[in-house]
């Protein structure tokens, strides 16, 4: 039952992410962690959306489900994630619930550019 639940939350993930109350709905599916698989294709479905998250996240539930997506990918998919969500920097600054998601990438980059620079200089020694 849960499978099919979330099999249908993927079909319209689109339309339920611009609704705060929809954004509720696929934050709560996206930390059900016994069907991974089918988690992961709700996350993939709403970074394939153009401008998806951004919109989502200016939502008042939506800024947790793009946490839970931003949690569960990895590699190119959560590189695309980020690129969406830095192309809609302007957009997220402008929303309360937005600037929340802005600042939270901010940290995670300056963590990543920290560590890059660490094991860099690593390397050099």
């Amino acid at each position: 039952a849960r499978r099919c639940l979330l099999q249908r939350l993927t079909a319209g993930a689109e339309l339920l992410a611009l609704d705060s109350h929809g954004c509720a709905a696929l934050g709560a599916a996206l930390v059900d962690s016994a069907l991974t698989e089918e988690v992961l294709n709700l996350a993939r479905r709403l970074v394939e959306g153009p401008n998806l998250l951004v919109e989502m996240a200016c939502l008042r539930h939506g800024q947790r489900a793009v946490k839970e997506v931003l949690e569960l990918l990895e590699g190119r998919e959560l590189d695309s994630a980020h690129r969406q969500l830095a192309a809609g920097a302007g957009r997220l600054h402008t929303s309360r619930y937005g600037k929340v998601v802005a600042r939270n990438l901010a940290i995670k980059a300056s963590r990543r550019i920290d560590l890059d620079v660490v094991l860099r200089n690593q390397k050099a020694c």
